[in-house]
């Protein structure tokens, strides 16, 4: 590893809410650790966080855990093979057994088009090898990677797949993040006709900025954001008041909110606290 990212990987600040995203989880933090480390400015209009996840259940039985993911292309090295994932619009598995350890990138939502300049939209809901991206990511790099003992270590290795493809930030990415910051920040953009008019461009604009660079619908991105969200009450509050939330989050009635919940996550907000609590 070169020097200056020798000395870099000591600086990751580690992000919190570690297991955001991720379903029941209370239990899923019994069953495996989840690190997040945040990158570098020069990689930060690209990168979300950089992601390490480590399980030992030797002698137990194998754990199945859900994610409701981020409208975000991950990137990602495990013992037997590097990959690069879509966005991904429904919940997906994974099942944890006997000892291991993934090591990704999150990209942040439009980012990942920086170093793949292609319709995002074609990679959603799809895998690639990591290597049609980066020829670098071979099974050398991987082994090399997973060999480094520590997570800082780990991160730097990824900033430097990553700066050796010189990305370049363009207009469209910057508006990009402006938009999805204000969708996170402001519970009341709500809709994909509310946000052009805030940022004064068309709906038909920002329908073709987002499959183009993000892979789905800003009207996709308003309703994930604000799922994952009322996921996490539900792990963290004892008796959420789901229509407070439902209007909290924007919806103008909670039946409205419910079916969202129940299409996206396969249960009812109350049948997926119950499943969380029992």
């Amino acid at each position: 590893m070169p020097e200056d990212l020798q000395k870099s990987a000591k600086n990751f600040k580690a992000r919190s809410g570690k297991h955001q995203g991720i379903l029941d989880p209370i239990n899923a933090a019994r069953q495996f650790q989840l690190n997040r480390y945040l990158p570098s400015p020069g990689l930060a209009p690209f990168v979300e966080h950089y992601w390490i996840i480590r399980w030992d259940l030797r002698g137990q039985p194998p754990y199945v855990f859900e994610v409701l993911p981020y409208p975000s292309v991950n990137l990602a090295f495990s013992a037997d093979r590097a990959w690069i994932t879509g966005v991904t619009t429904g919940m997906y598995e994974y099942t944890a057994e006997g000892a291991g350890l993934i090591v990704g990138t999150m990209f942040k939502p439009g980012g990942f088009y920086a170093f793949w300049p292609q319709r995002i939209a074609t990679l959603t809901d799809k895998t690639l090898d990591a290597t049609e991206v980066f020829p670098e990511a071979h099974a050398d790099f991987r082994r090399a990677l997973l060999d480094l003992s520590d997570d800082t270590q780990m991160a730097a290795r990824l900033e430097e797949l990553l700066l050796a493809r010189h990305p370049r930030a363009d207009r469209n990415l910057a508006f990009i993040n402006t938009i999805v910051a204000a969708v996170v920040a402001d519970r009341d953009l709500r809709t994909v006709e509310m946000a052009a008019r805030q940022f004064h461009v068309s709906e038909r604009t920002l329908q073709h900025l987002f499959q183009k660079y993000v892979g789905v619908g800003l009207k996709w991105v308003i309703m994930r954001y604000r799922l994952i969200e009322a996921a996490e009450r539900a792990a963290r509050l004892p008796k959420p008041n789901w229509a407070d939330i439902a209007a909290e989050l924007g919806y103008g009635d909670q039946a409205h909110f419910i079916n969202d919940f129940r299409n996206m996550i396969g249960k009812s907000p109350l049948q997926y606290m119950q499943s969380i609590h029992s």
